[in-house]
C-alpha cells in the first residue's frame, strides 16, 4: 500500500513557495529529510491514521483544479485579509454553495470559501498546514466536514474520522486562536435511514457532540432540516443523495443564519411590543372570571393558555405609504395558543415582506364563543386605528394556523352581525376581513368533504389563501370543504395542496417543499 506521508515531502516549484512564504520553511526542511530517512517516514505513516495523515488531493479528477484552487484562495486571502469576518471549510458540499443564497445570507460577513470538492480531513489538513489560513482572521469557522472520509476509497473508520475532525479544530484554534468555530454534524446521506454510509456517518455524529464539547466549540446538528420524518432524503434537498442544490442549501441557510447572528453580535433583540387589551369595560360572556393567564414552555416554543385578558400584539411595519395589515390567530385547538411559532414568527414574517401585523390573544381555553367576539372586536378597532398606524382601511386580514384557521374562516363569514354588545364607535366599523389565509386550518369539514353547517358562504366572503397536505388526514378535508364551497360561490380561492409535512409546521424550515409555503403566501398578499 502506498504510504501517504510520502506526499507531506513532494516539493512544490519555488514559484509556490514564494507565493506560500514562511509557513512553507517546514516542508523543506521535512523534504530534506524524507530524503535521508525514508524509512522513518513510512513508520511514522504506519503509525497514525490517514485520516490525521496531511496529504495533497492526489485524485486524478483533482489533479488540473486543486492545488490552482488552492494556490487561488491563498492569494485571494492575501488581498482580503481582515474583511473576511466568515470562514467556511469543508469538501464539495461546501465548495458548492449555491451563489445567490450565499450572497444574500453570507456577504454581510465578507464570507470566505475554503471548501474542495472531494476532500478528506487529511486534505483540510493540508492546506491549513501549508498557509491556508495565513492571512485570514475570521470570526467565525464554519467546519462541516468528514463525509469523504466515509465515502471515498475504502473508507475510514469513524473513530478515525473523528480524530481527523479533533485535529482540523486543534489547527484552526492554533492559528486563529480568536475565531468562534462552529462544527456541523455530517450532512446525511443516501435515500433512507438503513443507507450503509449514512449509517457510518450517523455513528460519526455521534461523537462530535462530546468532541465539540472538549474542544470548546460550538456544534450545530441541522441534519433533522434535510430530511423527512422516517428518515427519507428527498433528491429535492439533495439530487444526488450527498450535495445539495438550491433547495438544500436554502434549508441549510436558514438553519444556520441564527447561530451566526448571534455569534456576531447581530441577533435581534426581542423588540417591546405594544400590547392593547381588546375590552376596556370588562370581557363579554361567556368567560370565565377565574381564569389566569400561564405560559406552556414546548420543544418548538411557548405557549399560552387561560386566556383571563383577550389583548392586540402589535408589530407595525415602518412605512413611508400605508401598508396592508394582518390579524394573526395561532393555533392550539383551541386549548391553548402556540404563541411563538405560529404568533411571533409569523407577524415578524408579516413585518419582513411589508405587512404590519397583531397577533391575536383570544379566549382559551374551550371558548369558541368568545375567540371569535375577540376576532370581531380586534378588526374592528385594528380599522379604527388604519390612519393612526399608517394602515389602508381597506386591506385588513385575517391568518390563522389549525384551530386559529377556523376561527379566521368563521370571522371572514359571520362578520354581519356582532356577536357582543356595542364597546365604542370601534364597532361601528365593519369587522370584515379583506382577506383570509388558512394554514392546516381544521374542524371545517366532514370526511365525505362536506363543508359543515356553520359556514354560510356568500358573494361577500372575502377571498382566500390555503395551504395544506395529504398526510394531515385528519385536517385536510376542511381545506377541500371550503375551497369547493368558495368555487361555487365564486370567491377567489388559491389552494396549495402538497403530499407530505404533517400539522403544525409553521414557519419551521425542513425537507418538505410544503416548508416553503410563505413564499407562495407573500406573493398572494402582495396582489389583495
Amino acid at each position: 500500500m502506498r504510504s501517504s506521508m510520502l506526499y507531506i515531502g513532494v516539493p512544490l516549484p519555488l514559484q509556490r513557495l514564494q507565493r506560500i512564504g514562511s509557513s512553507m520553511k517546514p516542508l523543506i526542511c521535512l523534504s530534506l529529510l524524507l530524503t535521508i530517512a525514508p524509512s522513518f517516514s513510512a513508520q511514522t505513516a504506519e503509525a497514525q491514521p490517514a485520516s490525521i495523515t496531511p496529504v495533497v488531493q492526489d485524485a486524478r479528477w483533482a489533479q488540473r483544479w486543486w492545488m490552482p484552487r488552492y494556490e487561488e484562495k491563498l492569494a485571494e486571502a492575501g488581498q482580503r485579509g481582515d474583511e473576511a469576518r466568515l470562514l467556511f471549510i469543508g469538501d464539495s458540499i461546501t465548495h458548492y454553495w449555491d451563489q445567490g443564497i450565499w450572497a444574500e445570507n453570507f456577504d454581510q460577513f465578507g464570507a470566505f470559501n475554503l471548501g474542495f470538492s472531494g476532500d478528506r480531513t487529511e486534505h483540510v489538513l493540508w492546506r491549513i498546514q501549508h498557509g491556508a489560513l495565513a492571512n485570514l482572521s475570521p470570526e467565525v469557522t464554519v467546519i462541516m466536514i468528514g463525509t469523504n472520509n466515509t465515502g471515498h476509497g475504502e473508507g475510514h473508520a469513524p473513530a478515525d474520522t473523528l480524530l481527523g475532525i479533533e485535529k482540523i479544530i486543534t489547527e484552526v484554534q492554533q492559528r486563529l486562536p480568536e475565531t468562534k468555530i462552529i462544527l456541523h454534524s455530517i450532512f446525511p446521506r443516501g435515500a433512507t435511514k438503513d443507507d450503509p454510509k449514512r449509517l457510518i456517518n450517523d455513528k460519526i455524529n455521534e461523537g462530535i457532540p462530546a468532541l465539540a464539547q472538549r474542544k470548546g466549540v460550538l456544534h450545530l446538528d441541522l441534519n433533522d432540516l434535510f430530511l423527512e420524518k422516517d428518515g427519507t432524503l428527498s433528491r429535492t434537498v439533495m439530487p444526488d443523495l450527498l450535495h445539495p442544490e438550491e433547495y438544500g442549501y436554502q434549508l441549510w441557510a436558514e438553519g444556520l443564519m441564527p447561530t451566526l447572528n448571534q455569534l456576531f453580535g447581530q441577533a435581534p433583540k426581542p423588540a417591546e411590543r405594544k400590547v392593547i387589551p381588546l375590552w376596556p369595560n370588562g370581557i363579554p360572556q361567556p368567560h370565565d372570571l377565574a381564569l389566569q393567564e400561564k405560559i406552556i414552555e414546548r420543544s418548538w416554543g411557548n405557549a399560552v393558555t387561560n386566556v383571563d385578558e383577550p389583548s392586540l400584539t402589535l408589530y407595525l411595519k415602518k412605512s413611508r405609504y400605508p401598508t396592508g395589515f394582518v390579524l394573526v390567530c395561532p393555533g392550539g385547538g383551541y386549548n391553548i395558543l402556540a404563541w411563538d411559532h405560529e404568533g411571533i414568527q409569523i407577524a415578524e414574517w408579516l413585518n419582513s415582506i411589508g405587512f404590519s401585523a397583531a397577533i391575536l390573544k383570544y379566549r382559551v381555553p374551550k371558548n369558541r364563543e368568545g375567540a371569535l367576539q375577540d376576532a370581531q372586536r380586534a378588526l374592528g378597532y385594528i380599522r379604527s386605528k388604519a390612519d393612526e398606524w399608517n394602515v389602508q382601511a381597506n386591506r385588513i386580514g385575517i391568518l390563522g394556523f389549525s384551530a386559529g384557521g377556523h376561527l379566521s374562516a368563521t370571522a371572514s363569514n359571520r362578520w354581519a352581525d356582532r356577536t357582543y354588545p356595542r364597546v365604542d364607535a370601534a364597532d361601528d366599523l365593519s369587522c370584515r376581513p379583506d382577506f383570509t389565509v388558512l394554514v392546516y386550518p381544521a374542524y371545517m369539514g366532514d370526511e365525505e368533504l362536506n363543508l359543515k353547517d356553520e359556514f354560510a358562504i356568500t358573494e361577500e366572503t372575502p377571498p382566500v389563501f390555503i395551504v395544506q397536505t395529504q398526510d394531515d388526514t385528519k385536517y385536510i378535508p376542511s381545506a377541500f370543504a371550503y375551497s369547493a364551497a368558495l368555487h361555487k360561490a365564486g370567491i377567489p380561492c388559491e389552494l396549495h395542496i402538497f403530499p407530505t409535512g404533517g400539522h403544525g409546521y409553521g414557519l419551521r424550515p425542513s425537507a418538505y417543499p410544503v416548508s416553503q409555503w410563505e413564499n407562495l403566501c407573500r406573493d398572494w398578499l402582495r396582489r389583495q
